[in-house]
């Protein structure tokens, strides 16, 4: 067996660009929203630790956005339209550089590895808080915590 077959290949490649050009305005925002929020220390954390997540959080949103920039370079450079679910076309607003399409492709793969890479750490640390940690991080993953504000109207 010789793997996916061109069509086949063709057809994932065109949803992995359409789902990503439709993801593209909500991944800035989120962004946007990560770097203007702060990172809560927990009760008990060590400042390495608290620095360690940060910094996971912060490369991993950077990979994320080169990624969102790398994708659509390497389609321009390459003189490609981009094709959303084949009912939008945003075409190229420059030639085909070959040179620059090569870079957009190593950027679009080195992060892509980065993201996988950063996602099963964040996970990890999930399941540190969850299985080491006396605390209530993994279960504030899945359940959104009460405001306080909130918790002394009902009081």
């Amino acid at each position: 067996m010789q793997g996916v077959s061109t069509l086949e290949s063709s057809e994932l490649r065109g949803y992995h660009i359409s789902i990503a050009a439709c993801a593209w305005f909500l991944i800035i925002v989120r962004i946007v929203w990560r770097i203007r929020s702060s990172h809560p220390k927990l009760d008990g954390q060590s400042n390495f630790t608290h620095q360690l997540a940060k910094a996971t959080h912060y490369l991993l949103l950077f990979s994320i956005a080169m990624m969102a920039i790398s994708g659509p370079a390497m389609l321009w450079t390459a003189g490609l339209p981009i094709e959303i679910f084949e009912l939008i076309s945003i075409p190229s607003p420059i030639s085909p550089m070959l040179s620059i399409n090569l870079i957009a492709v190593a950027t679009h793969e080195f992060f892509a590895n980065a993201v996988m890479t950063l996602i099963l750490i964040h996970i990890g640390g999930a399941f540190k808080h969850l299985m080491f940690n006396d605390d209530d991080t993994f279960i504030s993953m899945l359940i959104a915590a009460k405001s306080k504000r909130l918790d002394r109207t009902i009081r």
